[in-house]
């Protein structure tokens, strides 16, 4: 959002000249005795509506009146925002905010500063600035509480401000607005939203665009001129292009438009083929407006996975199916993962890896020992002794329980009071290598049984029970061991070659963010979409249990007891 301020040098404007201005004292008081309170009659320009959606418990025309007295009054009644510079490092946050549609009544609020802008008199504009600055400040401070309301489609709900918070935010300076910044690509991450709010339609949103055909390379395109100007207006075609292209009696997929396609699949996460199928059409069918919110929502998504220090750092998202390794935040490693099915998706948290596992011992999770272990040991009695895995008595007595002095007929697998251990080896269902964090989920990276490597080579990848498998576990073994200033420690191939059981401590603890992006802007500009595998991006039907989306942070000991806490949302 574009503002055009009048340069001056009060914002009083015709309305008190400096002089007067001076006399009165104040600039948005009113004379009250021998006290001054805010003149709340600057708001009379415009009717605020949008004080009913964002705090609807307020009895002012603002959300934080009582905050705002003492705050302009503090300031000797002087406006807040007449340095262009403020104005110009909070509307674009505004804006990102109410493109998300996470905050009822941000979209009416902006509108409703804009009126005010307009008016000579701007104390109304500068009061209600103030008023939603603050609303944005509570708004980030409750994502920072409870995440949930960016994965399962409820608003973020407000709570009064304390006025020792709101005096943290203030003297404003333009370095306090930018620590609310969602992302370091906040930047290009607005101009593409904003460029695509500005697109007419989408010529393939309607319900008369049916593609019954897959279109191979050569084939004829359904509605080539339309998807031509889809490709176009998301920028994988230059106006010369795409000129040329439709100035032809028939469209096919070949040439230029056959390298569009291919470069708008790798874009959204799709093979790249040049095929246009389903998955293709799914994603050129889309609303720009859909595209703009999806893109704005992540954007709030990124407070959760931004870097952070000079150290090593690992960001994992589950949509992108890969893992990045980050060093003095460049990255210096990555590497396709295998995470969560839907119907058990991969927990979101913040950790800290402190253990390299060479070798390691399976301890079968709650879950899968009652969804898989068990029925599986009922139906087959050799599919313990097949698997390598152990019964043992509990996760404190580790003694082993001889599985044929179990009664597998009668055992209930709600109620089965013993444990189970696999054995090292390389179809461990944790393969070669593991990687250990604090959690409370018994979610971790880790290597992979060998029979199941060739799972690595689809696209979508989720097959997991929670777990992150990683394709290349001992390279990034290696890269974290050389952290750790353990000169005479084997190499890793060393240390999987003897077949023992191996648990190394780290002495540089490796930052660990798993994330759930599903549009993301890169820092040349480009638009990345990813398909939305758990259904957080939209209303739906079935709730989310609190441990998946409520980000529990193991480093700083935040939101662990949100998401213990067993209800859905």
């Amino acid at each position: 959002m574009r503002c055009n301020r009048k340069k001056i040098s009060t914002l009083i404007g015709s309305v008190m000249t400096i002089s007067a201005l001076l006399a009165s004292g104040s600039a948005l008081a009113t004379e009250n005795g021998a006290s001054s309170d805010l003149d709340w009659h600057v708001l009379d320009g415009v009717t605020v509506n949008s004080t009913a959606s964002l705090c609807s418990n307020s009895t002012v025309k603002v959300c934080n009146g009582g905050i705002l007295n003492t705050l302009y009054a503090k300031n000797n009644f002087m406006p807040y925002w007449l340095n262009l510079a403020l104005v110009n490092a909070i509307m674009p946050q505004l804006q990102a905010l109410a493109d998300s549609n996470t905050l009822p009544g941000m979209k009416q609020r902006l509108k409703e500063l804009k009126k005010l802008e307009a008016l000579p008199d701007e104390r109304g504009f500068d009061l209600l600035l103030t008023d939603t600055y603050l609303v944005y400040v509570d708004y980030v401070h409750q994502l920072m509480l409870d995440p949930r309301p960016l994965y399962n489609s409820q608003p973020v709900k407000l709570t009064p401000l304390t006025l020792k918070m709101a005096q943290s935010y203030f003297p404003l300076t333009v370095q306090k607005i930018h620590s609310l910044i969602p992302s370091s690509l906040f930047v290009p991450t607005m101009d593409v939203i904003n460029r695509l709010l500005n697109l007419p339609a989408n010529p393939l949103d309607s319900s008369n665009v049916h593609f019954d055909e897959i279109v191979p390379f050569g084939d004829t395109i359904l509605y080539g001129g339309k998807v031509a100007t889809v490709l176009w207006n998301l920028g994988y075609l230059t106006q010369p292009q795409y000129q040329q292209i439709t100035a032809q009696a028939t469209i096919t997929n070949t040439g230029v438009m056959n390298q569009a396609i291919k470069a708008f699949q790798g874009d959204y996460g799709l093979k790249i083929d040049g095929i246009i199928g389903p998955d293709v059409v799914s994603q050129l069918i889309r609303p720009y407006s859909s595209l703009a919110r999806i893109t704005a929502l992540n954007l709030q998504r990124e407070r959760f996975s931004q870097l952070q220090g000079n150290g090593p750092q690992i960001i994992v998202n589950i949509p992108d199916f890969k893992m990045t390794l980050y060093d003095n935040k460049k990255p210096v490693f990555e590497s396709k993962i295998i995470d969560g099915m839907p119907k058990r998706p991969t927990n979101l948290f913040q950790s800290y890896i402190n253990t390299v596992v060479i070798n390691p011992y399976w301890y079968v999770p709650e879950t899968i020992k009652v969804k898989n272990i068990i029925p599986a040991a009922k139906a087959n009695p050799n599919f313990l002794k097949n698997s390598r895995i152990d019964v043992i008595n509990s996760w404190t007595d580790r003694s082993v329980v001889p599985p044929e002095s179990i009664d597998w007929a009668t055992v209930d697998p709600q109620t089965f009071t013993h444990e189970f251990r696999q054995d090292t080896g390389p179809e461990n269902a944790l393969g070669r290598v593991a990687f250990l964090m604090p959690d409370s989920f018994s979610v971790y990276l880790h290597d992979e049984a060998q029979s199941e490597y060739p799972l690595f080579k689809h696209y979508h990848r989720d097959f997991s029970s929670g777990c992150m498998r990683v394709q290349k576990p001992r390279q990034l073994a290696t890269m974290i061991l050389s952290y750790q200033n353990m000169p005479n420690l084997p190499s890793v191939d060393d240390m999987i070659n003897t077949n023992k059981h191996r648990e190394i401590g780290l002495n540089m603890r490796v930052n660990l963010d798993v994330a759930y992006l599903t549009a993301w802007v890169t820092p040349s500009g480009q638009l990345e979409m990813r398909h939305d595998i758990y259904g957080y991006d939209n209303p739906r039907a079935q709730p989310i249990q609190n441990q998946f989306i409520s980000i529990p942070n193991y480093r700083t000991k935040q939101r662990i007891k949100l998401a213990l806490n067993d209800q859905t949302s």
